[in-house]
């Protein structure tokens, strides 16, 4: 059942990927396309699995992998190891005028994607980190669709990726959840265990990670926008500097009674233009207005020589006449210029005395040549720049790369007239400048999180099997000694009569073989008198509780002289005595017959239980167990035919020949 619902939600991934391409207005951007084709080629390698094709399915994430190891690599190798513009060369290896931005996705989509193709080719195993990976990619999946759905992503490096792929990648994690889902019950309670820690450092990785990517941001921010400023300022200062000098120029002139010649201004104007760079030339206007001397005397400013301003530029007139009439430093608004361009033009009197001007000194600073100063102090590759008049664009230089997201905007105070200067770092110089330690800081904590998952896992697995086997010894230890004491009742059984739990003919025998130099050696048969009389009228249970009670006399009476009672076979029962010579032995014997008769063991007719008893002794010679035995039983015989309930001694034996 799991596995055809699995095989039904991993095929329902394919939906977004589709309507990723068909409902996205133009076509999708590159990088959204490898998100989109990555994400696929997992789901079709997941599709194989399910169906049992394992060799192409391998293949398949082999493949999905490499796009996805350059990216993350270009994420956190350091700028000094591999340079951005090195990344951009290798892209462009591929196609035309490509760069990494272009392709790569995003931080979150490329470690998404990665620990998918991790959970595919892993079978989401609970040995191999299968939860937690997947807990990663749903909290990566989470983050990247915040980013991108309120627009937090500050593209600095891109974070997040389209909402289709993301809800294919989410599709497609969720037919592997559902896929490895029954082989992780039977271990929930060791997984609880074993992601609690691992998920709190990813947890902190993260937020780590944002907190550092906000951090360096805001400080790139920061820097970006001071240099900004700092342009500005020095060409503020330079203007005003130079305004200075030129002052200082005209007034030069005012030692002289008549207007300079050519070559006299040529050779005073030169240093100053030289160090202007912006200013389009340095001219002599006379009193009645005229353009009478011009340095540098290119074809573009020989084209004005002549022109009487009052008439050529009524945009300027109101300066060009309170320097000439009222002999005071006149500047005019942003005009077009004589020459065809925007400008703007400081006068400067040349007064002879309080009411006559020898002429004024006309400053013309071209905006186009100030913008190309202005523009020379910056990489004009990877920077755009916009000087504006209020809504009056004045100049513009933006370079084919693509812009970043910051705008700074600075304003110009060149000599009292207010301009605007628009500066735009271009995405590649930012992301040049931009710390690779939050991603690093990323990568490292998810890795760390995973080792210390897989640590724990091992942990809790080996201590489980220890406690398997330390259970399985018990248990082996508990048999070995249930089964020792089965051998122990074994061998017990084998030498012992169960009823009376007296030893057996076997241990008799045994026992008697062990003694065979001991002498004097004495035996006893003993034969319950009419015991069958007890079985056939009063049951086998009385019998057997009359034999019980026989075999505890036997013992008390034989024992405490170093003797041995046992049962020899059904009523009948040997006592075997070393050291006992024959009158020990008949008194032994009589002492067991009269505490039968005193323990009062009844008949049905009421008559008490007797026994019959017969002792034989060797006190020289070899022993021979069945001459000696058989003597005894002659013996049994003879009490029993002389009337029961006595004991008979047989001839001591000296030598006992072997039958």
């Amino acid at each position: 059942m799991y596995r055809h619902a699995a095989f039904f939600v991993t095929c329902l991934a394919m939906v977004p990927l589709v309507l990723g391409v068909v409902l996205v207005e133009g076509e999708p951007p590159l990088h959204e396309q490898v998100a989109l084709a990555l994400t696929g080629m997992l789901v079709l390698a997941k599709l194989m699995l399910l169906q049992g094709w394992h060799g192409s399915a391998k293949a398949l994430v082999g493949f999905t992998l490499l796009p996805l190891a350059l990216a993350l690599a270009s994420y956190v190798l350091p700028e000094y190891w591999i340079p951005l513009s090195q990344w951009d060369a290798m892209s462009r290896g591929l196609a035309t005028g490509l760069t990494l931005e272009d392709w790569r996705p995003g931080l979150l989509t490329t470690l998404a994607l990665l620990l998918l193709a991790v959970l595919v080719a892993t079978h989401s195993r609970a040995s191999l980190g299968g939860p937690l990976l997947l807990l990663m990619t749903a909290l990566l999946l989470g983050i990247q669709a915040l980013l991108g759905g309120t627009g937090l992503d500050a593209q600095l490096p891109r974070a997040a990726a389209g909402p289709w792929s993301t809800l294919a990648m989410a599709t497609l994690l969720t037919g592997l959840s559902v896929a490895a889902l029954p082989g992780w019950r039977a271990n929930a309670t060791a997984l609880r265990r074993t992601l609690a820690p691992s998920l709190l450092l990813v947890l902190a990785a993260l937020l780590l990670w944002h907190h550092q990517k906000s951090v360096t941001e805001r400080e790139l921010h920061a820097t970006s926008e001071t240099e900004a400023r700092q342009l500005g300022d020095r060409l503020i200062r330079e203007i005003h500097d130079h305004l200075a000098a030129v002052e200082r120029f005209a007034n030069a002139w005012t030692l002289f009674d008549t207007p300079p010649s050519q070559a006299e201004w040529a050779r005073l104007a030169a240093p100053y233009h030289h160090d202007f760079r912006y200013l389009l030339n340095i001219a002599f206007v006379d009193p009645d207005s005229r353009i009478t001397r011009i340095y540098p005397p290119s074809d573009i400013n020989r084209q004005v020589l002549g022109e009487r301003l009052f008439d050529a530029q009524p945009a300027g007139r109101e300066a060009v006449r309170r320097a000439l009439v009222e002999q005071r430093i006149g500047r005019t608004e942003v005009i077009m210029l004589l020459q065809g361009v925007p400008g703007i033009i400081h006068y400067l009197p040349i007064p002879l005395d309080e009411r006559r001007t020898l002429g004024a000194v006309a400053m013309v600073i071209s905006l186009p040549m100030l913008a190309d100063t202005l523009f020379s102090e910056v990489d004009t590759q990877h920077t755009s720049l916009l000087l504006t008049q209020g809504e009056r664009i004045l100049a513009s230089l933006v370079p084919a790369t693509r812009l970043g997201p910051w705008l700074h905007e600075v304003q110009l105070d060149i000599s009292g007239i207010p301009l605007g200067l628009t500066i735009q770092p271009s995405h590649s110089r930012l992301l040049e400048q931009l710390p690779r330690h939050p991603m690093v800081t990323l990568v490292t904590g998810l890795t760390l999180a995973y080792l210390l998952y897989l640590v724990l896992h091992g942990y809790i697995r080996l201590a489980h099997q220890h406690r398997r086997v330390h259970a399985t010894n018990t248990e082996l230890r508990r048999e070995i000694r249930t089964r020792s004491q089965l051998q122990e009742e074994v061998e017990w059984l084998a030498r012992h009569d169960e009823l009376t739990r007296l030893p057996n003919r076997r241990l008799f025998m045994e026992t008697l073989a062990a003694n065979a130099t001991r002498r004097p050696l004495s035996v006893l048969i003993c034969d319950v008198d009419h015991f069958k009389r007890i079985n056939d009228h009063q049951g086998h249970l009385v019998g057997d509780r009359y034999l019980e009670q026989l075999g505890r006399i036997g013992r008390d009476v034989v024992e405490p002289s170093g003797g041995l009672f046992a049962r020899y076979g059904g009523e009948e029962f040997v006592a075997f005595l070393p050291l006992a010579d024959s009158v020990r032995a008949r008194e032994i014997a009589e002492a067991l017959r009269q505490r039968l008769l005193d323990a009062a063991l009844l008949h049905h007719d009421g008559r008490v239980l007797t026994v019959s008893i017969g002792v034989v002794t060797l006190t020289h010679g070899p022993l021979d167990i069945a001459t000696l035995m058989q003597a005894a039983d002659d013996a049994l015989y003879r009490a029993k035919a002389e009337g029961r309930n006595r004991v008979k001694v047989a001839p001591a034996l000296n030598t006992v020949e072997g039958a």
